[in-house]
């Protein structure tokens, strides 16, 4: 029995608006990259104009693939007119299309070149739609829809459609196409019943792989190398001297957040000074191996520069989004670096740092291994230094403590002077700590935050510096000043889980010491607290977790007890949900074909009810059995019905005999023991036949 062929739609313009909606939905999901009202406009345009065009025309009679390939052309016309606008040739913009999306930030600034690729991938892909929307799959504007949002998940790695609303409604839109478009003998209102169950199932499904954690979402960008500014500038530590005898110098404007500002984050140490990174990549490229802990602050930000000078641009963390196009950043570090900044240069930008809860801080481990040697290398101690680094923690037994006392045995009674003299190498290091002459005991907040960085890691603490500024003082109209007596060096020390933690050892400095546990405030501590290894064997720490601008709380620690409810609930229940959802497709697919589906439905019911007729058996010797069997007529008529449409000549369309199918159903179903019959709706021995 072949099945019958699609039947004409209800109206063609119906159908054009459904494939129409279809790319429109990938068209907004792909818009998802720039966060900008523009680009969604041009690619809603891009996906339902050259449909309705071609829709049009064909319909005044002009060949398909004739007009389709007119509208194609002027497709290419406008991506040539925006490739000339952002000084490119249509060639290259078309070629580089790729690399450039996968190594711009995000979101995507508002530039023709970027835009150029995604509007004629999209216009293509209308036509496309458009030219199969007739097709008797009517496949061709589903895949449209699929593609183009498929395209935006890999540009943003998910981040377009979060919560899965835009996978819906493509689902829903899908289902309801082919369900509710083509002319059929059968109720409409018939047939979305039967499509509904399905379409839950759908939908359920997605989701429950919306609610499912995920932690590290396929990303794109880590097969393109982005491309890279080498810089070569010196570390701005030496300029803490100069800044600290000139106090009231104004450095920058600041309005958002009051927070410390990072200007440049230093993790190279050489014994004779510490080196600012070289290689800068555009802002919103990965870190192959990034440490960063699980709680995490996210701070906003507008900068004007006054008289800071240089190219570093000053952010509240790491950099997330910046207004500034050329600015680039040390996915190492977060440092961020403008070639073109100026004395007037003024941007806004958001930027995140960690945000652990203090009282995890007792406990907390240390890795030594992975990307985290990378603080801990530098070259051998003088003897007198060495000496002096293990006497600075000799009962110390957790790796918060050692960090607390080394603070405290830097900032001891040393002082701290503008006039002192600049340098981080040891010999400078050693006659600030152990000197007694000129230069010793007195030094900038460069001589305090090394010293700790040094001792730090030779106790085997990742340790880094940062030279940054204070919050400011903040005017009448809101604005923050920071001025010269504003700079500051601080060392930051890495923990797992936690992230990196500011100290203090600078004298009269407590910006980050709010909130801290002290040495005497701490409870007896177990010495070893820790598991062996407190970081997978790669040495990678866990991945962030985006939280608020207002302090951590438990939240975080609230939420979890559910993941593994979700999760089982989820095992079990999502393979009767796949069952049930392809049950209901394989039926629905029976009743589009009249009688011979009717026939496949009773067939089916057999199946189940475990008396399949044999391969040999004709239709109606099958359904006599069954009516014997189940007692009833209704098996017969279906197979009389289904034989005279297969084999005579061809009828009126008529309805297929649903009354006589649902009474086999209820026989067949009634006939199987009561622990059977709620498998019944599940059972998949059918679906292969």
């Amino acid at each position: 029995m072949s099945p019958a062929t699609r039947t004409p739609v209800r109206s063609p313009w119906l159908l054009t608006a459904w494939a129409a909606g279809l790319v429109a939905v990938g068209g907004i999901a792909l818009a998802g990259a720039w966060h900008h009202w523009l680009p969604v406009v041009l690619l809603l345009v891009a996906g339902v104009v050259p449909m309705l065009l071609l829709r049009s025309v064909v319909s005044l009679g002009v060949s398909r693939w004739a007009a389709a390939s007119v509208l194609a052309l002027l497709l290419v016309l406008v991506a040539y007119l925006m490739s000339a606008r952002s000084g490119t040739s249509l060639a290259g913009t078309l070629s580089d299309s790729v690399p450039l999306l996968l190594t711009s930030p995000q979101p995507y600034p508002v530039r023709a070149d970027l835009l150029a690729a995604p509007i004629l991938l999209t216009g293509l892909i209308s036509l496309f739609a458009g030219l199969r929307a007739e097709s008797r799959t009517r496949v061709a504007p589903v895949a449209a829809g699929v593609l183009l949002y498929v395209a935006a998940a890999l540009l943003t790695s998910g981040g377009a459609d979060p919560a899965g609303i835009l996978a819906v409604l493509l689902v829903v839109l899908a289902v309801l196409g082919w369900v509710l478009l083509d002319e059929h003998p059968e109720p409409a209102r018939r047939r979305l019943a039967i499509a509904a169950p399905a379409l839950v199932v759908l939908v359920g499904a997605l989701a429950s792989v919306a609610l499912l954690p995920s932690q590290d979402p396929y990303d794109p960008r880590v097969l393109v190398d982005p491309p890279v500014t080498v810089v070569e500038t010196s570390s701005p530590l030496p300029q803490l001297g100069a800044w600290a005898a000139n106090p009231d110098a104004e450095l920058l404007r600041v309005t958002g957040d009051a927070v410390p500002l990072r200007l440049v984050t230093l993790d190279d140490y050489d014994g004779a000074q510490w080196r600012a990174a070289t290689r800068y990549a555009p802002l919103g490229t990965t870190s192959p191996e990034p440490l960063t802990g699980e709680r995490r602050r996210t701070s906003t930000v507008t900068v004007t520069l006054a008289g800071l000078g240089g190219n570093w641009l000053p952010s509240p963390g790491d950099p997330t989004r910046v207004s500034e196009p050329d600015a680039v950043v040390d996915t190492g570090t977060g440092t961020l670096y403008d070639p073109v900044a100026a004395a007037d240069t003024s941007y806004d930008i958001t930027g995140v740092v960690d945000r652990p809860d203090p009282a995890d801080l007792v406990n907390a481990t240390v890795p030594t291994s992975g990307p985290a040697l990378a603080y801990l290398r530098q070259p051998d101690l003088p003897f007198e230094l060495a000496r002096y680094a293990e006497q600075v923690i000799p009962d110390a037994t957790t790796p918060y403590e050692q960090a607390l006392a080394i603070e405290a045995a830097v900032q001891g009674d040393r002082r701290l002077s503008p006039r002192a003299i600049s340098g981080s190498a040891f010999w400078r290091i050693e006659r600030f700590l152990l000197g007694r002459g000129s230069g010793g005991q007195v030094g900038t907040s460069e001589q305090f935050a090394t010293s700790f960085a040094i001792l730090a890691r030779q106790a085997g603490l990742p340790t880094r510096v940062v030279v940054g500024f204070r919050p400011g003082h903040e005017q009448p109209d809101g604005s923050r000043i920071i001025r010269s007596r504003d700079a500051l060096a601080w060392p930051e020390v890495y923990f797992n889980r936690l992230g990196w933690v500011p100290f203090s050892p600078t004298p009269h400095d407590d910006t980050f010491s709010d909130g801290r546990p002290e040495l005497g405030e701490m409870p007896e501590v177990d010495p070893a607290p820790a598991p062996t290894a407190p970081v997978p064997s790669d040495g990678t720490a866990p991945g962030p977790v985006d939280a608020d601008a207002t302090p951590p709380s438990d939240a975080t620690a609230e939420a979890a007890p559910w993941v593994p409810a979700v999760m089982a609930g989820g095992v079990l229940v999502l393979p009767l949900l796949l069952l049930g959802g392809a049950r209901q497709v394989r039926s629905l697919r029976h009743r589009r074909r009249g009688a011979t589906g009717a026939w496949a439905e009773v067939y089916d019911a057999l199946v189940l009810a475990g008396s399949t007729p044999p391969r040999w058996e004709t239709a109606p010797d099958a359904a006599d059995r069954a009516d014997r069997r189940f007692g009833t007529d209704a098996a017969t008529r279906v197979a009389v019905r289904a034989e005279r449409a297969a084999f005579g000549p061809a009828p009126a369309p008529t309805a297929a005999p649903a009354d006589e199918v649902r009474a086999v159903r209820r026989a067949a179903r009634a006939s199987l023991p009561w622990w059977r019959r709620w498998w019944w709706s599940f059972d998949p021995r059918v679906l292969g036949r």
